[in-house]
């Protein structure tokens, strides 16, 4: 069975525009690709200056949310820009997206601009890429001919038009070729100069956020969203450099997202730059952390600080995220935590308020339980149906819809209504054959995982003092 294709699409997207939102459309529909993951260039390989890359990232973003599960945005540009100082080579990316997607035959994605023009000849390895990578070549032809499939416009052409005076025909122009999400953000000063069109009544309520990683793009996309002004800080150079952090003018508050463990080294920096006003009050992401502990420096220097975790699993592969529609965790000083119920809105959230750092550690846990280990169920099932001869793709995608469909049972009918298989049928001679038939560790958990479930499907009946034998934990330490 033929692997599936992930196409790979690169670019500068400086800005991002409507022919680079139609490009994945055409991959998709005619079955080029079964996927299609767009790479920002970190810096262009022939030395053209551009707009900053977290920037054109979060426009680009923006601009692919359209597509949903099919296409994604990576930054992977970023990590390689650390192992391949210097330009951006599509060679590279490509090698390394095969790495990361094993399964995938991986092919670059081009407009046949370039193959016209012969622009890919100048490109580095560009043998090794045909060779390899087998390149999917879309049709971007002149207006006047009949057949074209992508609007021949350019990013440069776009920038043109927003360095031109504002009127009404270069905004409709604008309106015209570039994606709406990303037409407002340029819109807002945060992007760098003046607005190109006039900006919304609320977005000069200032945010700052410090990290570019999973949450922090997730959350500044969606304060963005909801017409909060947001400027991010990179915690390494703030780490590096405490006296290069530079607030924009009117902000309210400051939401620390990096790593928990760069959370200390962050905080000191904070507390040590001189430029952070006292009156501004703080905010950290870190689930397990009480914000008096967590944001010791800061708080000592007259801060006001407050927890507000996110209880999301968030990747800032994906172009959208459940972070609207997430609970929060917060806790804290009145002053921030009042900001922090702000950001949430009308969003749901647990009052952390009081809790002691063993509480604390309990809640964290708990989120970590359900979100992160259902990975490991994921994964432990799917090598299973592999091992006894299944193909990966299929397995993988029987086991995901299996999951997404118990969840959405979950959400829908709670426990225990919302649970289906061997237990909720009161099935404990199925449930022992399994563990028996995946005998080892596997085994263990999984009886150690029904005696739990055990207890919710039946938590209207009388629980035996003692677990049914017939789900009792294995005593032996045998490993499959």
């Amino acid at each position: 069975m033929a692997r599936p294709v992930l196409g790979v699409f690169g670019g500068s997207f400086d800005p991002p525009h409507i022919g680079h939102v139609l490009l994945p459309t055409y991959v998709l529909s005619r079955g080029l690709a079964q996927r299609v993951v767009v790479c920002v260039a970190h810096q262009h390989p022939f030395g053209k200056s551009s707009t900053p890359f977290t920037e054109r990232l979060a426009c680009t973003r923006l601009a692919m949310q359209v597509h949903g599960e099919a296409v994604s945005v990576s930054d992977i540009e970023r990590d390689l820009a650390d192992q391949y100082p210097g330009p951006s080579y599509s060679i590279h990316l490509l090698e390394a997206l095969r790495h990361h997607y094993p399964h995938h035959d991986v092919r670059l994605v081009v407009g046949s601009d370039l193959v016209d023009n012969g622009a890919l000849s100048r490109w580095h390895r560009w043998r090794d890429i045909e060779r390899e990578f087998h390149p999917i070549v879309v049709p971007r032809c002149t207006v006047s001919e009949a057949h074209h499939v992508l609007p021949r416009i350019s990013s440069s052409q776009i920038r043109a038009w927003m360095a031109q005076p504002t009127t009404a025909k270069t905004t409709a122009k604008l309106r015209h070729y570039v994606p709406a999400a990303v037409l407002d953000r340029l819109a807002q000063p945060h992007a760098g100069g003046p607005p190109i069109i006039p900006a919304r009544p609320h977005a000069a309520i200032a945010i700052a956020i410090v990290g570019h990683g999973h949450a922090a793009t997730h959350a500044a996309q969606w304060l963005r969203s909801r017409d909060f002004q947001v400027h991010q800080l990179s915690a390494r150079a703030l780490v590096n450099d405490p006296k290069s952090a530079c607030l924009p003018s009117g902000c309210v508050g400051l939401w620390l997202l990096c790593r928990d463990l760069d959370l200390p080294a962050v905080t000191v920096a904070l507390a040590s730059c001189g430029k952070l006003s006292a009156k501004i009050p703080v905010l950290h992401g870190a689930g397990a952390l009480i914000a008096r502990v967590a944001l010791a420096p800061l708080a000592a220097r007259g801060h006001a600080v407050a927890t507000l975790h996110p209880i999301c699993s968030l990747r800032r592969e994906r172009a959208t995220s459940e972070l609207a529609t997430a609970s929060f965790g917060v806790e804290g000083d009145p002053i921030a935590r009042r900001l922090a119920l702000a950001l949430i809105g009308d969003q749901p959230w647990l009052d952390l308020q009081g809790h002691d750092t063993a509480t604390r550690l309990r809640y964290h846990a708990a989120c970590a339980l359900a979100g992160n280990n259902l990975a490991a169920l994921y994964g432990a099932a799917v090598e299973l149906l592999v091992a006894d001869g299944h193909e990966h793709r299929a397995a993988s995608q029987a086991i995901h819809h299996l999951i997404a469909s118990s969840l959405a049972n979950l959400h829908a009918l709670g426990l225990p209504a919302g649970v289906s298989g061997p237990l909720a049928r009161g099935d404990l001679v199925a449930v022992e054959n399994h563990a028996t038939a995946l005998g080892g560790d596997l085994g263990e958990l999984y009886r150690c995982l029904s005696l739990q479930l055990a207890r919710f499907v039946s938590a209207d009946r009388p629980q035996p003092s003692e677990p049914s034998p017939h789900i009792a934990p294995s005593t032996s330490r045998k490993h499959t």
